[in-house]
């Protein structure tokens, strides 16, 4: 496998180019930047709502949109940390175009959960994260003996695994931190596994 990583400096690209556009912006602009590209529980399942003065898009669009947006700089900046470290072992791994369906299927059931979840929530869901934590899922899967390093400290990635689902746990039950999308990355992560295992069986039971 190649070890250039043509479709990980993309997504990066892209994510970055998007928040350097949105940095441009500000009041009505950047509330009509939110509204049609940010991903909206309500406009998705929840009861119709007037978009009056706006120009959304489709909401099934905003699926995939939202995964480039990004709401601050500490947002942007961890995520794409993510996406180097993870990205980039399964685009040497699997190629190319297997990452991009995995970054796709979590993304999109990292949003489908988050909006089932809270089908009349008007907030903007923004941000990679729930198909990073899918990247992260198929990493775990292609090598569960590996060592990675989680917020800054080495861990087996089993370990890693298991503080990521219980953190989340513990996020999702007592409602920290509730800016925060948990169950994006939960879909996410499910989505992950389920993609990795469609697209790449022969390969996971080879490890």
């Amino acid at each position: 496998m190649s070890r250039t990583l043509p479709l990980t400096l993309a997504l990066l690209g892209a994510c970055v180019a998007v928040f350097f556009y949105a940095t441009t912006l500000s009041g009505p602009d950047y509330t009509q930047f939110l509204v049609r590209y940010a991903l909206i529980p309500r406009l998705l399942l929840g009861d119709p709502i007037s978009t009056a003065g706006y120009s959304p898009l489709p909401a099934p669009v905003t699926l995939v949109t939202s995964m480039f947006v990004h709401g601050d700089t500490g947002h942007l900046v961890l995520n794409m940390i993510v996406l180097i470290s993870f990205g980039a072992i399964v685009e040497r791994a699997l190629g190319a175009w297997r990452l991009a369906a995995i970054w796709l299927v979590a993304g999109v059931a990292g949003g489908l959960l988050h909006a089932a979840i809270e089908p009349n929530s008007t907030i903007p869901v923004v941000g990679a994260s729930g198909a990073l934590s899918g990247v992260f899922a198929t990493a775990f899967l292609l090598d569960p003996r590996g060592r990675i390093f989680l917020v800054f400290i080495p861990m087996p990635y089993w370990l890693g695994m298991i503080v990521f689902v219980a953190a989340h746990a513990a996020f999702i039950a007592t409602g920290w931190s509730p800016g925060i999308a948990w169950l994006a990355h939960v879909g996410g992560l499910l989505g992950g596994f389920v993609a990795t295992a469609v697209l790449a069986p022969r390969l996971l039971r080879a490890t």
